[in-house]
């Protein structure tokens, strides 16, 4: 009953419980500047410091997603694993539901390989959300899914138990930790010294 109970409380109260009735931070102008940068293989990291969930997933960032296209009629723009399970988005609905917003690219993520994972992208969308982070089924939190769409794990992500959960564990935090990821681009300026050295001409032109 308990473990019900819990399940609950993840999918249906936790996920819009937030400590202010006001809108986040996030300014239009942020989101035209960081979808001009926007591309297809991008994933996309956020937070927002008012929501319970931010609370409860430790490290700097509470959510991360998939751009899969950009513009094209009749397809999403963003894949994410939310309360709601696989959910197909738009750049904008990430910003507007975020403090901070951060875009990143994966160079060794192109060619057929890319497309491969945007294939398995759209493979993943009857999957549940892994409201218990278990990596070895086939429930699906937001971090595990971008994870899982690289089976050679190009992007260098470590899964180690960092959080004490006794299994392997990725969260968007350990993306943002990852070996290969370049960052596009960043709607906190103020972050921007910490990884100037990581971006260049050639990988924003991957």
């Amino acid at each position: 009953m308990r473990r019900k109970a819990y399940h609950f409380a993840l999918k249906n109260i936790i996920p819009f419980i937030r400590f202010s009735t006001y809108y986040t931070s996030f300014k239009g102008w942020k989101y035209l500047e960081g979808y001009e940068l926007l591309k297809p293989g991008d994933f996309i990291l956020t937070i927002d410091k008012k929501k319970l969930t931010t609370l409860l997933i430790p490290g700097e960032f509470s959510h991360a997603a998939f751009c899969r296209s950009k513009g094209e009629k009749g397809d999403w723009e963003v894949s994410e694993m939310t309360h709601k399970d696989f959910t197909k988005s738009y750049f904008f609905d990430i910003c507007k539901e975020s403090d901070r917003v951060v875009i990143c690219r994966c160079p060794q993520w192109t060619g057929d390989y890319l497309q491969e994972m945007i294939n398995r992208d759209r493979d993943f969308s009857t999957q549940p959300y892994d409201n218990m982070f278990d990596m070895k089924s086939d429930a699906l939190s937001c971090s595990e899914h971008i994870y899982k769409l690289d089976p050679e794990n190009r992007l260098g992500v470590s899964t180690e138990d960092v959080i004490g959960i006794g299994s392997e564990y990725v969260s968007p935090t350990g993306l943002w930790n990852a070996q290969n990821k370049i960052v596009v681009w960043d709607s906190d300026k103020s972050k921007a010294p910490l990884y100037s050295l990581q971006v260049n001409e050639e990988n924003l032109n991957v």
